[in-house]
């Protein structure tokens, strides 16, 4: 028998932030269900890169939200230090963070069941994430229908 081994989630974001610190990337499994359709928490894996250029709406980033908790969320607007952080299968949850919580750009992911990776960022990437956002009314039909197949 197996014995799984599970890390203080601190343990782990102390070690992400020191990795992408020293301008490396590293592959973080997702959990949770707050980024369908476009990750499938508790399957696939997030690819995490150093931020080498400016912040912009649409990125998906890793982040200390509201003071209390880590996200990987996509980043809805920004307003000085100040950014709106919104899961692509939140309808209408928002969280809140400052330019110097985000520590990491996810630029990929990986399908946990095939190793497929996937571009998040990019002209495709925002074209699909910016008419995701615009049609609210499928939105909750397909992360209804979604959250129940997985």
């Amino acid at each position: 028998m197996t014995t799984k081994k599970v890390m203080p989630m601190q343990v782990v974001m102390d070690e992400v932030r020191r990795i992408v610190g020293e301008g490396k990337n590293v592959l973080l499994p997702v959990t949770g269900r707050s980024m369908l359709p476009f990750i499938v928490g508790d399957r696939d894996m997030a690819e995490l890169h150093p931020i080498r250029k400016p912040l912009a709406k649409g990125d998906a980033v890793l982040a200390w939200a509201d003071g209390n908790h880590y996200v990987l969320h996509r980043i809805v607007d920004i307003d000085g230090e100040r950014v709106t952080l919104e899961g692509d299968g939140n309808l209408g949850l928002k969280e809140h963070c400052n330019r110097s919580d985000v520590i990491a750009r996810a630029e990929w992911v990986m399908d946990g069941r095939n190793g497929r990776r996937t571009r998040l960022i990019g002209k495709w990437a925002m074209t699909k994430w910016w008419l995701w956002r615009g049609v609210k009314i499928l939105k909750k039909i397909i992360i209804y229908a979604t959250k129940k197949r997985f």
